[in-house]
């Protein structure tokens, strides 16, 4: 890659981080249309690449969140990791990818992404989960592993927004835990394609390393410099970034 394009994906990595890290979703996002058409990456490396940028990237949005809540973490990443395995072999071995199975997809993420902006009863950001809300919260993980393995989103397009329609629970609270589940998620998604990769199976492609490591290094600024507004953010204005991001989950999926 030249230096110009290893510097346009350090600036673009900065501005997704910015804007995805204080509502959970690490910007990763924005990022995939952007690899597909910008720079060209074809969808199963460009899917690794938004992995690796997860990886490196979400790391200090976690470390600089005032709160995360350890129990709803744990639900959501106790689901997500083994499901991002299933998902990634799933895409693999058995299924593949189709158009109906993404205008399935991208259609429950539309419906999700509306839902957050309509206005409900909020639950107290302090309320604990119930024992059918833990139910609820590990099968919203398994749900979201499962798409960040097979088609490389990392998770928190779903774990995010499903979490905050279910509980009514303010953005601030279901952030960290929505990060620490992206970036599970990542690490697991992407051994799992390495593994297939170095075991022959040639249909699988590791990540774009220099292009991946770069955009990680701009998602290390933003997610610094995010962390130091987030709490000073409207939660209604949070939500209706995180709906726009999660609306374009849904119009990525369309058009891969």
């Amino acid at each position: 890659m030249s230096g110009w394009e290893l510097a346009l994906a350090v600036v673009l990595g900065t501005l997704a981080a910015a804007i995805g890290t204080p509502t959970g979703v690490s910007g990763g996002l924005l990022l995939l249309p952007l690899l597909l058409t910008v720079f060209g990456l074809g969808g199963t490396v460009a899917s690794a690449t938004n992995l690796l940028f997860n990886i490196v990237s979400t790391p200090i949005g976690i470390a600089r969140q005032r709160r995360v809540d350890a129990q709803l973490t744990l639900l959501l990443v106790g689901s997500a990791a083994p499901a991002a395995v299933v998902g990634a072999l799933v895409n693999v071995f058995l299924l593949g990818d189709s158009a109906a199975f993404r205008a399935l997809v991208a259609a429950l993420l539309g419906v999700v992404g509306v839902s957050i902006l309509v206005p409900r009863p909020r639950s107290s950001g302090t309320a604990p989960l119930t024992g059918r809300g833990r139910s609820v919260m590990l099968v919203v993980g398994a749900a979201s592993g499962l798409l960040g393995g097979f088609y490389g989103l990392g998770g928190a397009v779903l774990a995010a927004p499903a979490t905050l329609l279910l509980t009514g629970w303010p953005v601030v609270r279901i952030s960290g835990a929505a990060l620490v589940a992206t970036f599970v998620v990542s690490v697991t998604g992407l051994a799992t394609y390495a593994g297939l990769s170095l075991a022959g199976h040639t249909a699988v492609q590791t990540p774009h390393w220099p292009l991946g490591l770069a955009l990680g290094a701009g998602g290390v600024i933003g997610g610094y410099w995010a962390s130091r507004y987030a709490t000073r953010v409207p939660d209604r204005l949070l939500r209706t970034v995180l709906a726009a991001m999660v609306g374009l989950g849904a119009l990525r999926l369309v058009l891969s």
